[in-house]
């Protein structure tokens, strides 16, 4: 008798508001932190210089555009988005202009990445911004793996 009182202790446990649940207590210890976008731009711009052997001097004259590139890349995205989200079109006609819409934000994206490839170019060599474009890649790659890991790299060997 005395294990199932010190049961109901453990499991409940008065907060000032009323009774809670440990369960409830551990579940809100285990949330995610809100997204911060400073500490992600950090990380990505310690990686990308660290991956692409960026010099400080490379760093101040090609990370300002390269923010840039991704800022108007991810309000393309947005865009893209929005029409996705939004309510299916009722005739083939409204649908093929949304496509064409979509398609158009892809070439507008295209774009916007090939001059601000040629920019950084000017900047630094054009090995270093293809280093880049390669770490960008992986970077991104690297934390959606932290994020969600693939199911199949349970059963895949690790490389040390």
């Amino acid at each position: 008798m005395w294990i199932l009182a010190m049961l109901m202790c453990i499991a409940f446990f008065p907060n000032g508001n009323g009774w809670w649940c440990a369960g409830q207590a551990f579940a809100q210890e285990a949330k995610q932190p809100h997204f911060n976008v400073e500490e992600f731009r950090a990380k990505m711009k310690a990686y990308i210089a660290q991956k692409a052997d960026l010099t400080p001097a490379e760093c101040e004259k090609v990370f300002p555009l390269f923010q840039e590139m991704k800022e108007k890349q991810r309000e393309l995205m947005q865009k893209e988005m929005k029409l996705k989200r939004s309510e299916m079109p009722e005739t083939d006609k409204e649908s093929q202009e949304r496509l064409l819409k979509i398609t158009q934000l892809h070439v507008n994206a295209a774009k916007l990445e090939e001059a601000y490839y040629r920019k950084m170019c000017k900047a630094i060599s054009a090995k270093k911004v293809y280093a880049i474009m390669l770490a960008d890649d992986a970077f991104h790659r690297e934390m959606l793996k932290s994020v969600a890991p693939h199911p199949k790299d349970k059963h895949r060997k690790k490389t040390p």
